[in-house]
């Protein structure tokens, strides 16, 4: 009998028998350990939403399948009882990545012609902690979490230290992890099972811009108000600049956060940087096309250049023919 070779396999066959496929292990199902994200059916799990279809009324919570990754989704990292334990954090940071790409698919599916600046406004409105946070509370999360005594969770509502702001995250963080454990745990449905759950939850906070849309009061015109304002008082060597503006900490009301601020100023018809308006938006270009709109609504400034343009055209106009009918001449 021939000698086997260093290293081979006690188990190795005769040369040229069929040996069996090796059976891949099993994932230890009670833990996050799953190294590839789960597939993402893009042409099935994301519809837009029609305002038909928006309800007033909370969807049920869909359950989680691991249990363990449930529990550690309502876990904070200071109420592990062993550092083997799972947290709510990894599981937070991965659900936080879910629910944008779950909100800007619906929103692009659903506002054909919005600005990348509005879209990103409205997914701030979905996924900003006081959004998440109340749907934290309605589903008792708060009252499941296993959180330390400070933050008021779990039905411990005496003895908190923790601020407002600190809660609110805090009431953010764990729908962020229930949602990253929802996924997770199902790796063929669960990309679906939160889509449908998170459309239904979210469509009254977009329900007024999901009416918008339907009614046309989104459609962006072919002429865009910078276009518009060009061809009311623009000529060659009249200039409209826009330039930035600083924003003095303003904040969009919905989701807090700091807004553009851009100027809209003229050069020519004897004025040298004439500020014909302003306008703030989440991003540069629309802050200027909302300047170039205010600049429009100033009608007694913009009636003034808009005759001088027609004067300026009329005289080229005028000009024009004497010059071609002198040409005519013998």
């Amino acid at each position: 009998m021939p000698k086997r070779a260093h290293g081979e396999s006690d188990t190795a066959t005769e040369a040229g028998a069929v040996q069996p496929a090796l059976k891949r292990p099993k994932p230890d199902e009670t833990s996050d350990t799953s190294s590839t994200a789960p597939p993402i059916p893009l042409h099935t799990a994301f519809f837009k939403w029609t305002s038909s279809s928006v309800s007033q009324t909370y969807p049920p919570l869909p359950q989680v399948l691991d249990p363990a990754l449930e529990t550690a989704a309502l876990t904070h990292s200071g109420m592990r009882k062993s550092l083997a334990d799972l947290s709510y954090e990894r599981l937070e940071w991965i659900g936080d990545v879910y629910l944008e790409l779950i909100a800007s698919e619906l929103i692009y599916a659903t506002f054909g012609t919005l600005e990348p600046g509005k879209c990103s406004h409205y997914r701030e409105m979905l996924v900003r902690n006081s959004t998440l946070g109340q749907f934290s509370v309605h589903y008792g999360l708060d009252k499941r979490a296993n959180f330390p005594a400070e933050f008021g969770l779990g039905g411990r509502p005496k003895g908190t230290t923790a601020s407002q702001k600190q809660r609110t995250k805090a009431l953010g963080d764990i729908f962020e992890a229930y949602v990253g454990a929802l996924v997770r745990s199902d790796p063929e449905h669960g990309i679906r099972r939160a889509t449908e759950w998170l459309k239904a939850l979210w469509g009254p906070v977009l329900e007024r811009h999901i009416r918008d849309e339907e009614s046309g009061a989104h459609v962006i015109s072919d002429v865009n108000p910078k276009t518009q304002l060009e061809r009311l008082i623009g000529v060659p060597g009249v200039k409209i600049e826009y330039r930035d503006l600083p924003s003095n900490g303003k904040r969009d009301k919905d989701t807090k956060q700091q807004l553009f601020s851009v100027g809209c100023f003229l050069h020519g018809w004897g004025e040298t940087g004439l500020q014909l308006g302003y306008g703030s938006a989440l991003g540069k270009k629309e802050a200027g096309q909302n300047a170039a709109l205010k600049a429009m609504e100033n009608k007694k400034l913009i009636k003034k250049f808009a005759e001088k343009k027609k004067a300026f055209q009329d005289a080229r106009a005028a000009q024009a023919s004497t010059e071609g009918g002198e040409g005519k001449q013998p």
